[in-house]
Parts: structure tokens; C-alpha cells; sequence
């Protein structure tokens, strides 16, 4: 007798492959799913919780749809929630979130730091300009004060001898200074994140410093200073600028989630931003840390060439972190 000819192979049905995944999910993880189980349990998940309502509505009895609550009920239990839990230590995971989440976070808003650093030292190379070439406008441009007593200074400064401005303390007062420094770079980094909540008050401030920055380098010239007093400034200043800025960036995205929230609640489009803006905001505090012991420490004391490397070094090293932490595939 011919050999029977072989039966093909029944598809398995929607709920039992559900029930398949299910188990094995329980039982070992999600690894125990390939990528395209994973991709698929969503799709199962919502064709057993259709199934369920329509049985429901035609009436079935709760003993008849018991099995298949239970495997909705399991289902959703693999759904939501998490496969696997990140178990590290406080070190590592700060030392994650500032070298990966962090600059993932700041790459992702480049357009908006793009437009603060450009507004930034667009006012201040404006500023230096215009006082290059009338010194009466710092006047206009800085505290009235500040000028007199910037210019007194230039003054007294000795032929040959490089302009510090208020960098003449001595290393002996340095901790103090340093402290000192140390809380008021993180008020201003606060000080600019709350701002920009308002943000016609952010630019502002943003203005201010920018002008600042420009007027004061450019009166210096004046006197054949501008590149003695920009080595101290920028020593310290490469990092403590830019995070004043971010800090801007932080509180903008909050407002940008109100004002735009997109598919979402306003409340829940602040939630979700909320964590960027925390990813920007939080590495001004320990970056300004740092840059308040160079400028307690370097900056004032150190000779012009190791200034000179400290500024380059540190804005390598930023520029380093901002475009390659966090580009590792996890």
C-alpha cells in the first residue's frame, strides 16, 4: 500500500501562541523571546483582550472565558512590566548618568544650544567691538562702578606687568576664594535655569553677561591688556560659560513642553521633558565645581602657558564629552 501522504501542519492558533510566549517569558526573561516574538506578544496581547470583549458581550459565562482573562491577565503582566531590572551601584549609575544620558541629552537639543551660544558671543563680540573703538561705551555697557574701578586698576598696573583685574590674592586665600566661587557659580547656574522659565528675563541675563564679557575684555585692550586678563578669564571661563548656558537650555525645555505639549497633557509633556531638562541641568553643578577650583586656583596663580593649556584642554575635553558620551550602543 502507497504511504499516506503527510497531513500538513496546522498553524498554530492566536491564544496558544500567546500562551507559548507567555510561559517562556515568565520562566526566563525576555531573552527567552527572538526580537520578532517580542515584536509580535503586542499584537497577540490585543487580539486576546478583542477576543475577551467580544465573548463578554455575546454573553459568555465567567467559567467558559476564565482561561482566557487568565492569559490576558498574564500577558499583561509580561507587558508592562520590566523585563529586566538595572541593578548597579550609586557610583556607576551617576557616573552612567552624567557620561551618557547627559550629553545623549544635550546632543539631542543642539539646535536650541546652537542658537544661546551663537546669541551668546554674537553680543559679546559686538559689545568688545563697539568699545574697541569708543571706550566711553563701556560705560553704557557695564556698571558705571565696574568701569572705574577696571580702569584705576589698568592704571596702577605697571609698565611690563600683565593686567589681573581682581585676581591679586595671594595662594594662601585661595580656599576661601575658591569656596566663595564654588556657591556662586551654582546660584548663577540656578539662577539661570529658573530665568529661563521666563524667558524674556533669560535673555535678559543672557544679555547682560554677554556684554559683560565683551565690554570688559575690550576696555583691557585699551591699555594693551585684553590678552593678559582673557588668559585668567578664559582659563576657567571655557567651562563656566558654557554651563551657564545649558543651564538656560534646561529650564527652556521646560517651557517648551508647556507651551508646546504636543499628543500629550501639558502636565504630562512637562513630566516627560522634566527628565531632559534634569540630564542638562544637573552636570553644571559638578563641572562648575571643578571650574571654581581652577578659578580659586589656576586661574590667578599659574603661568600664562599653563593658563593657556588649561583653557584649550578643558574645552577639548568638554567638546570631547558632549560628542562622544554615550554613542556606544547599549
Amino acid at each position: 500500500m502507497p504511504a499516506p501522504a503527510p497531513r500538513p501542519s496546522e498553524p498554530v492558533s492566536a491564544p496558544r501562541r500567546l500562551a507559548s510566549m507567555v510561559e517562556r517569558a515568565e520562566r526566563r526573561g525576555a531573552r527567552a523571546l527572538s526580537a520578532r516574538e517580542v515584536e509580535e506578544l503586542p499584537r497577540l496581547y490585543r487580539a486576546a483582550c478583542d477576543e475577551l470583549a467580544a465573548r463578554e458581550a455575546r454573553g459568555a459565562t465567567a467559567e467558559s472565558a476564565r482561561g482566557l482573562r487568565e492569559l490576558v491577565t498574564r500577558a499583561h503582566g509580561v507587558l508592562y512590566a520590566p523585563f529586566e531590572v538595572r541593578r548597579e551601584g550609586l557610583v556607576r549609575s551617576v557616573l552612567r548618568f552624567l557620561l551618557v544620558d547627559s550629553p545623549r541629552a544635550i546632543r539631542a537639543e543642539w539646535r536650541l544650544g546652537l542658537a544661546l551660544l551663537a546669541a551668546f558671543y554674537g553680543l559679546a563680540l559686538a559689545a568688545g567691538y563697539a568699545v574697541s573703538r569708543d571706550v566711553g561705551l563701556a560705560y553704557a555697557l557695564l556698571d558705571p562702578g565696574t568701569v572705574e574701578v577696571t580702569v584705576r586698576q589698568l592704571r596702577e598696573t605697571a609698565a611690563g606687568e600683565p593686567f589681573r583685574g581682581n585676581f591679586t590674592f595671594g595662594l594662601g586665600d585661595s580656599p576661601q576664594t575658591a569656596g566663595w566661587i564654588l556657591a556662586h557659580n551654582i546660584s548663577v547656574s540656578l539662577l539661570f535655569f529658573a530665568s529661563a522659565l521666563i524667558p524674556p528675563l533669560f535673555a535678559w541675563l543672557l544679555a547682560q553677561n554677554a556684554l559683560m564679557v565683551g565690554a570688559y575684555t575690550a576696555l583691557a585692550g585699551h591699555w594693551g591688556q585684553a590678552g593678559a586678563i582673557s588668559s585668567i578669564l578664559w582659563c576657567h571661563g571655557v567651562v563656566e560659560l558654557q554651563m551657564i548656558v545649558l543651564a538656560g537650555m534646561a529650564g527652556l525645555v521646560m517651557v517648551r513642553a508647556w507651551l508646546l505639549p504636543g499628543p500629550w497633557t501639558r502636565a504630562h509633556a512637562m513630566l516627560l521633558e522634566s527628565r531632559r531638562a534634569w540630564a542638562l541641568l544637573a552636570p553644571t553643578i559638578p563641572l562648575l565645581f571643578l571650574s571654581g577650583l581652577n578659578e580659586g586656583y589656576v586661574s590667578p596663580h599659574a603661568p600664562l602657558a599653563v593658563r593657556l593649556a588649561v583653557a584649550v584642554g578643558t574645552g577639548l575635553a568638554l567638546v570631547a564629552w558632549i560628542a562622544l558620551g554615550g554613542r556606544a550602543r547599549a
